[in-house]
């Protein structure tokens, strides 16, 4: 089974790559100005179908972006469309034709503030009567969708993997361990040394926003996952949460605050319960840069007698941001740090911890339809006491790494190969592990 998901991601990996060239070999580049009658003539979809596969190649043309935008939006693909746009305006702000065609894809994604602005930019530089007319019908359908806008919205998605896990248990590889409280090795039982297992997951979720000012809404929503090994049945578990509160949003900033409360079980028992206050800011600086502040309030408990001394008190801060690197291969870099206190409050063997990290990932297109990402994180925890049965102070570094692909069958469907290692250096050998997870996962959308 783990060849067989090693050889579907790497097979993957290599048809993205390869299918560029592929694609457009039976004609070095397509006809703009047959794609540019095909629009004029409502045929859209013919237009998009002939210009898409060059996406990769022709990106950051002006020329070929445009036409691509306006054949995105009337084949009913306008988040594509404003991708391309953005490309456009990039090279030249003062486009108009793309500006106005970047109001009409926000307005298709109901995006009405974005769609405002850029439909009355265009208005203020005063264009031709034609355009004139087409701005002020939609700046008329704008107010009447925010008339109606009281409507809740709402999305969600559905999702199943397959994949193999090398550690299940996140167990030590050795089976015996020198305890200096003893002066004697032991041995150790099964559930505490590593185990593998192949694995599959569904799981889903839904959002719902409902409006209540312009710019103030409240929020609510709730995921559910169910992990099941093969062979490893007590490593089972369910994850299910729900979450509530009200968020701000304008054309610069988004706020939000929300109380959640999470339900994990290992074996049909109850694992864990979560509690959490979460506050966010996010403001976008320009249209390539976005900066966000984030702060979470947990309280952790563990119900079950052998696992009740890891229950704390969480508090958790941190500063993060996305920056767009180059519109033209939808290339971006992201990241963020944190710190946090994480206080025991039924005598944790090793007192309590403090916590600091970092995360960083880059994504770069691989053609039109797919993209690659890698990730890598590090997490440092101190914990506060030294621990009896090892006559020493823990200390963890953690570091995670993960590489991917994600591939969007259509507007909805999207399959996603992944291949991540976790590495916990801990100074208890008890807690010292590496761990490594190969999935594919098919995913469902609903915007």
């Amino acid at each position: 089974m783990l060849r067989f998901f090693r050889a579907m991601l790497f097979a993957l990996l290599a048809q993205a790559i390869v299918a560029v060239p592929m694609a457009a070999s039976a004609q070095s580049k397509p006809d703009l100005a047959r794609a540019r009658s095909l629009i004029l003539q409502g045929k859209g979809a013919e237009a998009w179908a002939m210009l898409e596969p060059y996406e990769f190649r022709l990106a950051g043309q002006p020329d070929y972006d445009y036409l691509l935008g306006v054949a995105a939006i009337e084949a009913g693909h306008p988040a594509r469309a404003t991708l391309a746009l953005e490309r456009v305006l990039a090279v030249n702000p003062n486009h108009a034709a793309a500006r106005l065609d970047m109001g009409r894809a926000y307005f298709a994604l109901g995006d009405y503030d974005r769609a405002k602005v850029e439909l009355e930019d265009v208005l203020a530089h005063d264009p031709p009567p034609a355009a004139r007319d087409t701005i002020e019908r939609y700046l008329a359908a704008i107010q009447v969708r925010r008339r109606r806008a009281g409507a809740p919205r709402v999305t969600g998605y559905v999702e199943a993997s397959i994949g193999h896990d090398s550690n299940v248990n996140a167990g030590v590889s050795q089976g015996t361990l020198f305890l200096p409280l003893f002066g004697a090795n032991f041995t150790l039982v099964p559930s505490a040394t590593q185990q593998d297992d192949d694995f599959r997951t569904v799981g889903g979720g839904i959002d719902v926003s409902v409006p209540i000012k312009e710019t103030l809404s409240l929020v609510a929503g709730a995921d559910v996952r169910q992990r099941t090994y093969l062979s490893s049945d007590t490593f089972d578990h369910l994850i299910s949460g729900l979450h509530a509160g009200v968020q701000h949003a304008d054309e610069r900033d988004v706020v939000r605050f929300t109380a959640g409360m999470n339900h994990d079980e290992l074996n049909d028992r109850s694992y864990r319960r979560l509690q959490s206050l979460n506050a966010e800011w996010r403001r976008q600086i320009n249209r390539r840069t976005q900066f966000t502040v984030y702060g979470q309030d947990l309280r952790i408990r563990y119900p079950q007698a052998g696992t009740r001394s890891q229950s704390s008190n969480m508090l958790i801060f941190g500063v993060g941001g996305v920056r767009t690197l180059d519109e033209a291969t939808r290339s971006f870099a992201f990241g963020n740090v944190f710190a946090g206190e994480d206080d025991a409050t039924d005598q944790r063997i090793d007192g309590n911890r403090r916590l600091f990290g970092a995360r960083v990932g880059v994504q770069r297109a691989l053609r039109s339809d797919t993209d690659w990402y890698a990730t890598l994180g590090l997490q440092r925890s101190d914990y506060s006491q030294e621990n009896p049965i090892f006559a020493l102070t823990r200390r963890d570094w953690q570091y995670d790494v993960a590489l991917g692909a994600n591939w969007r069958l259509n507007d909805a469907w999207s399959l996603r190969p992944q291949l991540a290692y976790t590495r916990n250096d801990a100074t208890t050998a008890i807690n010292d592990y590496d761990r490594y997870e190969l999935s594919v996962t098919l995913r469902r959308d609903w915007r």
